[in-house]
C-alpha cells in the first residue's frame, strides 16, 4: 500500500432521496482495518512513550472556523441504555441512537456514521477513501430492505477525507459525507450527536463509561455472522488509556486515537467489522438530562478477532474539531 496522503475530492454535488434501496444484510461486506496484536513492551514502558503523546490542542493550518451552530437537539435520545454486547448482544430500541447512520459504499461495502447536522455525516476515513458513491440510511434500527416507516434514504456522491489519511498507518482516519439534500427537521429517531467542545482537547476520557453502536458483525465466524447485522446493536464499554491500548496494538496507537476495553474472555465487549465509522459516545449532564457527546469514531480492531477481549481503537474526535469545523462550517463551542 502507498504511504502517500490521500484526499477524496468531491465528486458530483447532487444528492437525492434514493430509489430501489433493496438488499440483504448478508450481501454487504463490512469494512474495518485490522491490526496485528503487538505486545512488544510492558504497560509501564508504553506509559513512558505515551507521556509525550498526550492529547493536545489541534494544529490545523488554514482551517477557517465554521459559524453554524449545531442543532439544539444534538445529543438527545430516547430509550433505556442497558448493558449489552454488539457481538451477540441485544438490539437497540428505536430512537435510542437517533444519530446513527448506515453508510453503503459503491453498492457493496458498509460502514457506520453519525449525524452532525442537516447536511453532514461524520465517519471514518477508510469508509470514504476510494469510494465514489454513498447511500446513507437514517432513522432505522434495521439494515437491508426491512420495511420501516421512519427510514430516510439519501443517495450521495460527495465525501471529504482528511488530507493526512493514510490507509497503511490508519492515521487521520476521519471523513465527512455531505448529504446535499438536507435532512428536513428532527424527530425521535433522526437527530444529531453533540460534538465535544474545544476545552475537551486535552481530556483523555480515560475511565469514562461510554457506548458504541453499529450494524457490524456479531461474531467472527462467517457462518455465524455473514455480512452485517440485520439489527442495530450497542455495547457499554470503558475508555482506557492509550498506554494500555498500545500493549495490544503497539505504535498503531497515537495521541489522535482513543480506545476502549475489550472486557474479559468470558464476556468480551467490542466493536466489530462493519461498525467502522460509527460513534463512541459519553453521556454528560445530570441524571435526568444527560446529553450524548461523540468522543470517538470506530477505526480499527484486532486482526485476531472481535470475540477475544482485545481493545477497540477509535479516531479521537477532539483531535479534529477544527478540521470538522472548517470543512462543515459548523461552529465548535469553546
Amino acid at each position: 500500500m502507498s504511504n502517500m496522503k490521500l484526499l477524496l475530492l468531491p465528486l458530483a454535488l447532487s444528492c437525492s432521496l434514493a430509489r430501489g434501496y433493496d438488499y440483504q444484510p448478508q450481501t454487504l461486506q463490512p469494512v474495518q482495518p485490522l491490526v496485528p496484536v503487538d505486545p512488544s513492551y510492558t504497560y509501564s514502558e508504553w506509559q513512558a512513550v505515551m507521556a509525550d503523546q498526550a492529547p493536545r490542542p489541534e494544529e490545523c493550518d488554514g482551517c477557517v472556523p465554521g459559524t453554524e451552530p449545531q442543532p439544539a437537539v444534538a445529543g438527545s435520545s430516547a430509550g433505556a441504555r442497558h448493558s449489552v454486547r454488539i457481538i451477540g448482544g441485544q438490539a437497540a430500541a428505536p430512537g435510542q441512537f437517533p444519530w446513527q447512520a448506515q453508510v453503503r459504499m459503491d453498492n457493496s461495502y458498509f460502514c457506520g456514521g453519525s449525524i452532525l447536522s442537516a447536511q453532514w455525516i461524520l465517519s471514518a476515513g477508510h469508509c470514504a477513501s476510494g469510494f465514489s458513491t454513498f447511500v446513507v440510511v437514517l432513522g432505522s434500527v434495521y439494515s437491508g430492505n426491512n420495511p420501516d416507516s421512519n427510514k430516510l434514504v439519501i443517495s450521495c456522491r460527495k465525501a471529504i477525507v482528511h488530507e493526512g489519511y493514510n490507509s497503511y498507518l490508519i492515521s487521520d482516519d476521519i471523513s465527512l459525507i455531505s448529504l446535499g439534500t438536507p435532512i428536513r427537521g428532527w424527530n425521535s429517531v433522526i437527530s444529531p450527536i453533540r460534538l465535544p467542545s474545544l476545552s475537551d482537547a486535552t481530556n483523555t476520557f480515560s475511565g469514562w463509561p461510554s457506548t458504541v453502536s453499529g450494524f457490524g458483525r456479531f461474531g467472527d465466524a462467517q457462518s455465524v455472522s455473514p455480512g452485517i447485522s440485520p439489527l442495530l446493536r450497542y455495547v457499554n464499554v470503558v475508555v482506557i488509556d492509550n498506554a494500555q491500548c498500545a500493549q495490544t496494538f503497539g505504535a498503531s496507537v497515537r495521541s489522535t486515537n482513543i480506545c476502549t476495553s475489550g472486557g474479559s474472555r468470558s464476556a468480551p465487549v467490542s466493536a466489530c467489522n462493519g461498525d467502522s465509522g460509527g460513534a463512541l459516545v459519553v453521556y454528560q449532564g445530570d441524571v435526568l438530562n444527560k446529553t450524548a457527546t461523540q468522543v470517538g469514531i470506530v477505526s480499527f480492531g484486532s486482526g485476531r478477532g472481535c470475540n477475544l477481549s482485545y481493545p477497540s481503537a477509535y479516531t479521537r474526535v477532539t483531535s479534529y474539531l477544527k478540521w470538522i469545523s472548517s470543512k462543515s462550517g459548523l461552529a465548535i463551542s469553546a
